[in-house]
């Protein structure tokens, strides 16, 4: 009995010294769930939020029947059809200005049977040609806000700057006479021009030129109005100048001034002569 009980003995010690060496296993976690496709967890960050959209300016389109007016020897005139199309509702109004320059306005009285040059003035920033058109009344559209950057014939020669030093009361006899001259040359038309409509999208204008144009670049602007604003405006380049031969003269006379004035004068004494030979053998 005594070898069974020191075998039994030695079998738990060598069991109790296993256990003790044995290493702690550590408790198991379960796993996490996998987070679904295209979940924000996926791309690391939230997504971004959509920025509000401003909207779209509303559509205008202008162009011209005429990319340029020619001036000839033969020139008369020219009417130019402007036409386009917008997003509706609203009214349409188009100003025709031609380049600013200096002019110089003459006041005449008239001193024992003749008429004398008694006083003289001049403007910087006088447009050669200034005409309006609208779908509307002008001074109705103008009454509602639209005014600002649209102006009216004495609005914009208000604009024109004085040389020199006069009393007000007196610059406004010359300019009222500057704008009288000129519309007698028919570039400061004193109608309003008529901007027809149709359909309430497309429109047309028929602008006049006349015979005494000036030559330059001329500014064709169109407005859209809605509620007496201006929501959209569309610039149009118009250039005028003078071709062939007339065009040639013009260029003689500005570079050879002498020489241009010299052939004038055997032109003109050329001329005389040849009328009075034809005049004799009548």
């Amino acid at each position: 009995m005594r070898p069974v009980v020191v075998l039994l003995t030695l079998g738990m010690a060598f069991a109790s010294a296993a256990k003790a060496q044995a290493p702690l296993s550590e408790p198991s976690i379960p796993p996490l769930p996998a987070p679904p496709l295209g979940s924000p967890a996926e791309s690391g960050s939230a997504p971004p939020s959509v920025p509000d959209v401003a909207p779209a300016p509303p559509d205008l389109v202008v162009d011209l029947s005429l990319a340029r007016v020619s001036i000839t020897s033969a020139f008369q005139g020219e009417t130019i059809l402007l036409f386009g199309m917008f997003d509706p509702p609203g009214e349409i109004v188009v100003v025709v200005a031609g380049p600013p320059a200096r002019e110089t306005v003459l006041r005449k009285e008239r001193f024992l049977g003749l008429w004398l040059n008694t006083g003289r003035q001049a403007f910087d920033d006088v447009p050669a040609y200034y005409a309006i058109a609208a779908s509307q009344p002008l001074q109705r559209l103008l009454a509602r806000g639209a005014g600002g950057e649209i102006l009216s014939l004495e609005d914009r020669m208000s604009t024109a700057r004085s040389v020199g030093e006069r009393g007000s009361d007196d610059l406004t006899r010359f300019r009222l006479g500057l704008i009288e001259v000129k519309r007698r040359q028919g570039l400061y038309p004193a109608a309003i021009g008529q901007v027809t409509v149709q359909a309430n999208r497309l429109f047309r204008a028929d602008l006049p030129f006349p015979s005494r144009l000036p030559e330059g670049i001329y500014d064709v602007r169109t407005y859209l109005l809605r509620d007496g604003q201006i929501v959209a405006a569309v610039s149009r380049p118009l250039p005028v100048s003078k071709v062939g031969f007339s065009a040639q003269l013009a260029g003689w006379s500005s570079r050879e001034g002498e020489l241009y004035g010299l052939g004038a004068i055997v032109m003109a004494l050329l001329v005389g002569w040849l009328g009075g030979a034809m005049m004799r053998r009548v």
